[in-house]
Parts: structure tokens; C-alpha cells; sequence
């Protein structure tokens, strides 16, 4: 290898090792949403959060919520690599210092937090011991039909005159 080669592949290398601004700025959005939620600033809440997370704001115990410390934030990643998807990781003090995850999303331009998403990274299934079970019907799935197939491919092959 010449001296050109080897500098060109150190400049690829050192450029390709350059820091991820993305995690740094999700924890910037995800600080000023937790400024707002603390200072009781429904308006600048809701203009931090998902459109979908907005209506959110309207049911928000804000008495409760600017009585609570400040969560800790622990650091941000890229959920997948060249995506404007961050988590930002957190810990509470006011629930014995639990672990927490919210999820940052580019939205119209500008990193935002999704309470939903954030939602679905903890949510479980209650079931209330008072609940009916109700059946619905749905249109299957290319994946269903998929899994279906795979298990009557799995099954032994049968005779059909019952030798």
C-alpha cells in the first residue's frame, strides 16, 4: 500500500468513528419535555410531543406531576442505525429509583417524545377479574396464513384409508 491509500482509509476510519450527534439531541428534546412537564407548561408540553401523544397532555394530573422530582437521565441511543429514533434512558427517584425508557422520534423536522410508543415498551396485558371474555372476528393475516401453513406442514402425514 502507498501512503495515499493508507491515509485515505485512516480518514474513512476516523470519520466513520465520529460521534452520533442523534443520542445527544434526543436527550436535549426529552429534558425540555420533562422541563415543561415539571413547570406545569401544558402549551410548550404539548409542542415537545407526538401529535399522537398530545391528547395526553389534557388528562394530566399537573398538581401530582410538578410535586415530583425530576427524573435522572441515564443516556440515549439509536434504536436502529440511520434512524431518527432514539431511546433515552432514565431513572426515577420518585418510585425507588426504578429503570425507565422513552422513545424520541423525528417528527415534521424536530426530535419530539412519543408517550405511546414509550407506553408499548412497558405496557402488559391486565386482565380484571370482573372482565367478560369477547371474541372478535378478524381478517387473517399473510403471517397467519404463513403459520398456519408451517403447522400443517409439521404435522405427520396421515392415511387416508386408516391402515
Amino acid at each position: 500500500m502507498d501512503a495515499r491509500a493508507i491515509t485515505w482509509a485512516s480518514l474513512l476510519l476516523f470519520a466513520g468513528c465520529a460521534d452520533d450527534p442523534g443520542p445527544a439531541r434526543a436527550r436535549r428534546a426529552f429534558a425540555a419535555f420533562q422541563d415543561a412537564l415539571l413547570r406545569g407548561d401544558a402549551a410548550a408540553c404539548r409542542e415537545l410531543l407526538t401529535r399522537e401523544s398530545r391528547p395526553v397532555v389534557e388528562e394530566m394530573p399537573w398538581d401530582a406531576v410538578t410535586a415530583r422530582a425530576p427524573l435522572e437521565l441515564l443516556g440515549a441511543s439509536r434504536t436502529r442505525p440511520n434512524v431518527a429514533e432514539f431511546y433515552v434512558d432514565v431513572r426515577d427517584p420518585n418510585e425507588a429509583d426504578a429503570a425507565g425508557r422513552y422513545v424520541v422520534v423525528r417528527e415534521y423536522g424536530r426530535l419530539v417524545v412519543d408517550l405511546v410508543a414509550s407506553a408499548g415498551l412497558t405496557a402488559r396485558a391486565v386482565e380484571a377479574s370482573s372482565s367478560d371474555e369477547q371474541f372478535e372476528p378478524a381478517q387473517l393475516t399473510p403471517a397467519d396464513f404463513d403459520r398456519i401453513r408451517a403447522y400443517e406442514l409439521s404435522q405427520a402425514p396421515t392415511n387416508p384409508r386408516g391402515n
